[in-house]
């Protein structure tokens, strides 16, 4: 009986990426025969098999799954620099990842408002060469998240801020309030302040913008609390209509 054959194992991540790397016509032989390797070994194939429908020999075959297994799918794609050393990507490099990923996917022609993480890395594998960074031709999904964790940066989030336009804002600001403090003050007719009684009239002053047509619902169902299968609590779609409410002065 033959020796039984043990599979690799990949993420869907790591998968998708390798597939992307078969279909290129712009990266190295060496890498797509790789990326085949890897992708035939995670489905069981011998590594005979595998050296046969690559065309190339069982040692290479079998130096790539050695790579892997030392370094991840990273590690069996790129040659390294120098026998023994792992390839690493330069800090320029990553620089220039991080400068790509500081720009919106629509100032480079993409209709995407933000980035994703598999539309940054096709990105970045199809500008990589005539960019000057070869090697970056062949970066993973992972890697560049990675990257962007280390920098801190996360490009695909939206993070609102309000921005100070009015230069006269902190003097309206303090008039307005000097007016709501007025409203909770007594005043004779000669418009003199009168003292606050021990046991006056308390005065409770609300502010509130002008908002009709506010619709009011309720739930048709029960909310569900969290279980081993939902971190949070679940709440039904649909609902009912209440009608409308309207705040006005």
């Amino acid at each position: 009986m033959g020796r039984k054959t043990t599979a690799i194992t990949l993420t869907s991540e790591e998968r998708e990426y390798l597939k992307s790397q078969t279909r290129s016509r712009t990266i190295q032989a060496q890498t797509v025969c790789r990326a085949r390797i890897l992708l035939l070994k995670a489905e069981g194939v011998a590594i005979d098999v595998i050296a046969d429908k690559v065309g190339i020999n069982r040692c290479s075959v079998m130096l790539c799954l050695k790579k892997f297994k030392e370094g991840g799918v990273e590690n069996a794609l790129l040659d390294a620099p120098g026998r023994g050393r792992n390839a690493e990507i330069t800090d320029d490099e990553k620089a220039w990842i991080i400068n790509i990923a500081c720009q919106k996917p629509v100032e480079l022609r993409y209709s995407a408002e933000v980035w994703t993480r598999a539309l940054l890395t096709k990105h970045i594998n199809k500008v990589a060469e005539e960019s000057g960074h070869i090697r970056l031709s062949t970066i993973s999904q992972s890697k560049v998240r990675t990257i962007l964790e280390e920098a801190d940066i996360k490009p695909n989030k939206i993070k609102y801020y309000c921005r100070k336009r009015d230069p006269d804002f902190d003097q309206k600001m303090h008039n307005v309030l000097l007016v709501y403090k007025q409203l909770s003050m007594q005043f004779d007719e000669d418009g003199q302040l009168l003292p606050f009684a021990k046991d006056g009239q308390i005065v409770h002053v609300l502010s509130y913008d002008e908002k009709p047509g506010i619709q009011a619902t309720a739930n048709t169902s029960e909310d569900l609390p969290p279980d081993e299968n939902h971190k949070t609590f679940s709440r039904d779609y649909e609902y009912k209509r209440l009608g409308t409410i309207s705040l006005l002065v």
